[in-house]
């Protein structure tokens, strides 16, 4: 394995384990959404598209697990899953032309494939369920992305600072 495979492992890791403590902690989904989004949107700019997708694919899983997403939920997580990986996605391919514009897109995007799923797909889902996954998520999206932009601008003056 090349260095910069271990390089980008390593960090791929610490981010991971970063979003799974903003579910551990159980604060709810405005906090919750907004850091793994966060952590989504770090993870597509230090490490790649790929690190940042295969984040977005594991945490939903351990939401499960965690309790911090009701068993009710269960058929929605594949695309939530799948919005995941859109939103860092989308982001890391637009954020050289416009980083803000790019966390615009990726949150709308993942915002309306998780509304349209929960309300013209998926049968019976439960109204709460329905509410999470309309308007919240495009609000947590865009916190998450705004809040991941200032992060990785501190970390990148730290690193030209050293």
């Amino acid at each position: 394995m090349k260095h910069n495979n271990v390089y980008n492992l390593t960090k791929a890791s610490m981010l991971l384990a970063v979003a799974l403590l903003f579910q551990f902690i159980k604060l709810g989904q405005f906090f919750t959404g907004t850091g793994i989004n966060a952590t989504l949107i770090i993870a597509a700019s230090l490490c790649g598209p790929w690190w940042a997708a295969s984040i977005g694919a594991i945490t939903p899983f351990f939401a499960v697990i965690l309790g911090v997403l009701p068993p009710a939920i269960l058929p929605v997580v594949p695309f939530i899953i799948i919005s995941n990986i859109l939103y860092a996605i989308t982001f890391y391919y637009l954020k050289d032309k416009n980083q803000y514009a790019a966390i615009g897109t990726a949150a709308v995007l993942k915002f309306v494939l998780l509304y349209v799923v929960v309300n013209y797909f998926i049968v019976k889902v439960p109204a709460p369920i329905k509410l999470a996954m309309s308007s919240p998520q495009l609000v947590t999206a865009i916190a998450g992305g705004i809040l991941g932009l200032i992060i990785i601008k501190i970390i990148t003056r730290l690193q030209k600072s050293s």
